[in-house]
């Protein structure tokens, strides 16, 4: 449950405050120092933490625009609780298009992170440590590969009723039980006891307005089941495969 002040990188917040925190990471080689910023937006009463994150792979922006309008929007302000968003994880790699970080490293291969090692494993140090430990659930938004458009999907750890029920609440059209990854976030945070769930829809370097909209429904039906907010849009057809395969073109 939320603690009467959250303290983020030495910001505290109260109570139905909101916040900007940066995180300070590293620099460029051209001593450009770039802070990654945290949203913190906090109801009046206690209530569990939601952390919404975007941008993992540099070039997948629609985890970035899902996060981005329901800022804009007003969306992700709680009745209680507290919303955690960040819509940009990695800037380095936005910056230049490229899915991971400019040493090549991949940032969501990289938990939990060093705080002396690579730029990918520094950022997944500070994320594990900043951010994981005051969270009690997240939803990390991410989109298929290049040249590979994925259709609005859920993915997480389906043979444990926990993920299930947070699957269920977000109703994604489709909902797929995916192994864990060594080194991913998600792996990273069920080591903590946090889950996380993967939202994943279009393709690189493109907007999918069709998945944008359903990441958005689903995070305030989320919202809702949480207890965040008292209204959410409706539940369409949700169907839930505990197995799949990839069919690759010749």
């Amino acid at each position: 449950m939320m603690p009467e002040e959250l303290v983020i990188n030495g910001t505290h917040i109260k109570p139905g405050e909101d916040a900007v925190v940066d995180l300070n990471i590293a620099r460029l080689p051209t001593y450009t120092v770039i802070d990654l910023p945290v949203y913190v937006y906090r109801g009046e009463d206690e209530g569990p933490v939601l952390l919404l994150t975007g941008g993992l792979h540099g070039d997948e922006i629609n985890g970035v625009e899902i996060i981005r309008r329901m800022m804009t929007r007003e969306l992700l302000k709680p009745q209680k609780g507290t919303i955690l968003a960040m819509p940009l994880v990695n800037i380095y790699g936005f910056i230049q298009n490229v899915r991971g970080v400019p040493d090549g490293k991949d940032i969501n291969r990289s938990f939990p992170g060093v705080k002396t090692g690579s730029l990918a494993r520094l950022v997944a140090h500070t994320l594990m440590n900043e951010i994981v430990p005051r969270i009690d659930y997240g939803i990390d938004f991410h989109t298929g590969g290049a040249s590979r458009s994925n259709y609005p999907q859920l993915r997480g750890k389906f043979d444990q009723q926990t993920h299930l029920e947070l699957a269920r609440a977000f109703a994604a059209p489709f909902m797929l039980h995916s192994k864990l990854i060594k080194g991913s976030f998600r792996h990273a945070a069920h080591q903590k006891k946090k889950p996380i769930l993967v939202f994943e829809t279009g393709e690189a370097m493109r907007l999918d307005e069709f998945g944008i909209q359903q990441g958005i429904d689903g995070t305030l039906r989320l919202m809702k089941h949480l207890g965040l907010r008292d209204d959410a849009p409706e539940t369409g057809e949700s169907r839930l495969f505990m197995k799949s395969s990839w069919v690759r073109a010749k």
